[in-house]
């Protein structure tokens, strides 16, 4: 009697098994998700400036290293090393920390002091003295005075003095004309060598890219030398748009071993939407060739996140 029980359990049994081994093979295989990269996190670590042999300027890689609340702390340039100290909301210390000069040793201080986040001044005081005996190659002190028009920059004087000169004397000046949200127009003049010229930018109709005017010739070269990555969004309003050719206009020609005629710029995006590359090409000229037209195509200035 207890036969015939079994083989009624059979075919259970094997309806239980045949519906395991069916699932098993239609079951979705796993995906397993791509590690999510918090952009928030990245920060800009390097920047290279474009290079041609024809564009008559070189300069140094740079890097930055940040502090916890996202701050550039120190600055690389070359063999030039930046400490940066942010005292107050109105003040910014930079003090340089290493230099690559041989037998010699540069002990200097930037103060560059703010009102309502723009750069109302800069004042560098620099020594230098030699490595092996207790004495002073040279002292200078530079100040640069910033002025705005509705906001934007609109005059720059840079002033200096030294043993020779011991009071300040004027030495530059640059005036920037905005039309329509954007710097159009830049005027400098050198009181030192009395050369004097204009330039013109054009835009494009898109909205700012940061970063876009890292590069040569642009109103934030012409607002101060270095320490762009600190000093790029302090120089009042931002232009609304993004340069894409420059112009220069002399009224003497410089006697500097070469100049700028004419640029243009072109920029790519990384998959993040953030700026990868300035891109330029132009003219210059110089003096030693009678002036003539010197190309350069393509010149890339470039910018590293992590």
């Amino acid at each position: 009697m207890k036969f015939p029980k079994l083989l009624f359990f059979l075919p259970l049994l094997s309806l239980v098994i045949t519906s395991c081994s069916s699932d098993d093979s239609t079951s979705e295989p796993v995906v397993v998700e791509p590690p999510v990269i918090d952009l928030s996190n990245q920060k800009l670590v390097s920047f290279s400036y474009p290079y041609d042999k024809y564009i008559g300027i070189r300069r140094d890689d740079e890097s930055y290293e940040y502090d916890n609340a996202n701050k550039i702390v120190k600055v690389k340039e070359g063999g030039y090393v930046y400490g940066i100290t942010y005292v107050n909301p109105d003040l910014i210390e930079v003090n340089q920390l290493e230099d690559n000069v041989t037998g010699l040793k540069i002990n200097a201080k930037t103060s560059i002091h703010l009102k309502a986040g723009s750069v109302e001044s800069i004042v560098k005081n620099e020594i230098i003295v030699y490595d092996d005996k207790d004495e002073i190659f040279s002292a200078t002190s530079d100040s640069t005075v910033y002025m705005y028009k509705n906001e934007y920059l609109s005059n720059v004087k840079s002033y200096n003095k030294n043993k020779y000169y011991p009071s300040y004397r004027l030495v530059n000046q640059v005036d920037f004309e905005e039309h329509n949200g954007n710097i159009t127009k830049a005027v400098t003049k050198s009181f030192l060598s009395e050369i004097s010229y204009a330039i013109n930018y054009t835009y494009d109709s898109d909205a700012y890219i940061k970063g876009s005017d890292y590069t040569y010739e642009t109103p934030l070269f012409y607002s101060y030398y270095t320490l762009y990555s600190v000093l790029h969004d302090k120089f009042g309003k931002k232009s609304s748009n993004n340069i894409i050719k420059i112009d220069h206009e002399y009224t003497n020609l410089a006697p500097y071993p070469r100049s700028f005629k004419t640029m243009t710029l072109k920029r790519t995006l990384d998959t993040e939407k953030r700026l990868k590359e300035i891109i330029v090409s132009g003219t210059t000229f110089d003096d030693l060739k009678n002036y003539v037209g010197l190309d350069f195509k393509d010149a890339k200035a470039t910018f590293t996140y992590k």
